[in-house]
């Protein structure tokens, strides 16, 4: 009998997703596109729901607020979108830019994932 890995929300990006539900900030490149929530986080991007409609290819800037940490942003292109009773759900991959608050966001979710084993 095979043994099998735990699931670890360990996905095709490489990195486990960490559920997150928190206020976030998208400002397209004009004017400021909206506000909406995370679903989940992790280095690479984050799944979104936002009020506005978005195709993918779109740059945008998000930001993220993580609990009490002061909110972190990331430039962004939008990779996925599904339109929802709630809104339109967004998957986007975060792009090169800030280092420190790329440090920020990977401490947390390195904390976060050590809370979920204890």
């Amino acid at each position: 009998m095979a043994l099998q890995a735990p699931n670890l929300g360990l996905d095709r990006r490489g990195c486990g997703r960490v559920s997150h539900r928190s206020e976030v900030l998208v400002k397209g490149a004009a004017a400021t596109f909206g506000r909406g929530t995370t679903r989940d986080v992790n280095e690479s991007g984050a799944r979104l729901v936002v009020s506005e409609k978005v195709k993918p290819g779109h740059d945008l800037v998000v930001y993220l607020k993580l609990e009490a940490q002061r909110a972190l942003s990331f430039l962004a292109t939008v990779v996925w979108t599904k339109s929802t009773e709630n809104g339109t759900e967004v998957g986007v991959r975060f792009q090169d830019g800030c280092n420190a608050d790329r440090r920020r966001l990977n401490r947390w979710l390195h904390h976060r994932r050590l809370l979920s084993f204890a």
